[in-house]
């Protein structure tokens, strides 16, 4: 069995206080008589609520530099933009086209409005301040799923009047051509990554049940991978790569609150968001992200309510068995 030293290179640390934050650090801190080590934790934690309650709206950045775009605030479907900087939303340009269920991926300042309910095939970029047409997907869908920047993106999934899609295509910022398409249809699965390393995270496949399937994509082809521990529906996710991501609310039977988190070989459960949530969207990295809006079981139904997560470094005593 190999030794602490021959897996790190050094030998584990004897101190009379915690070691610098550096995850998979471990030390021996003499004041305590204890080993310990830091551990990554996430947690949610309470952000700025939107300026109107929405549902089925979409979502690009990070998590101080976001967007919202589009969504449902009730019996209508919205063009308006809120932007997001860490603590409070205000508003930004309004789309061309009120849109619902779209794919929305980018950053703050280099958005993509990609597809949805009823707009079809219509795609809109956003540059900080305005929207502006763009080339349209090869047709029209809503609920599907989406990942990359506005020169190199990749919508994935969804549905149209008539079918579950397995349709994938790639965008390099003037053109939209057909990908790989996935191996199992799907619609409002979460989506994260880019366009050349992205995830398909669950959602409802054409028999009306709810998949706990995950497919990862390569920039050629989509691979199964471990399913996700809850199967649901109308989730967020964020990721920046198929190596690591976080899903988070949903609805299967009931609308859920759960968390998973991806770390490139298995899904865990982790902290549930405060407020159980579905028709969501969120963005960021797997360490750093947000969600925002939503259809909750309470009262009002649409809701306002933004979370932030983040994952931390936490000095943990290590036990042994």
């Amino acid at each position: 069995m190999a030794t602490y030293k021959e897996i790190r290179g050094v030998n584990i640390q004897y101190r009379d206080t915690d070691a610098p934050e550096i995850e998979g650090d471990v030390w021996y801190n003499s004041s305590s008589g204890k080993l310990k080590m830091y551990s990554s934790v996430g947690a949610w934690a309470t952000g700025g609520n939107l300026n109107t309650a929405k549902r089925y709206g979409s979502t690009a950045g990070t998590q101080t530099a976001g967007v919202y775009f589009g969504g449902s605030p009730g019996s209508t479907i919205a063009e308006e933009t809120e932007e997001y900087d860490g603590s409070s939303w205000t508003a930004g340009g309004d789309l061309n086209t009120g849109r619902a269920t779209a794919g929305g991926t980018g950053v703050q300042t280099a958005a993509l409005c990609i597809g949805s309910y009823p707009a079809g095939a219509i795609v809109e970029a956003y540059n900080g301040s305005s929207w502006a047409e763009g080339p349209d997907l090869s047709g029209g869908r809503h609920n599907l799923s989406s990942a990359g920047t506005t020169t190199a993106a990749l919508a994935f999934g969804g549905e149209n009047a008539t079918a579950i899609l397995t349709l994938s295509e790639e965008y390099d910022g003037s053109s939209w051509a057909e990908g790989d398409d996935l191996n199992t249809g799907k619609y409002a699965s979460a989506g994260a990554g880019t366009q050349t390393s992205a995830l398909s995270m669950t959602g409802d496949n054409p028999s009306g049940v709810r998949t706990a399937n995950v497919e990862a994509y390569n920039g050629t082809s989509w691979t199964e991978g471990p399913n996700v521990n809850s199967a649901r529906y109308a989730l967020a996710g964020d990721g920046a790569s198929s190596a690591s991501a976080v899903i988070a609310g949903g609805i299967d039977t009931a609308i859920r609150a759960y968390t998973e988190t991806w770390d490139g070989s298995s899904w865990t459960e982790v902290s549930d968001l405060s407020s159980a949530r579905q028709q969501i969207e969120g963005s960021g990295t797997a360490s750093l992200a947000f969600v925002a809006g939503g259809l909750n079981p309470g009262t009002p139904t649409t809701f306002n309510a933004t979370e932030e997560w983040t994952v931390a470094a936490s000095a943990e005593t290590v036990a042994f068995d």
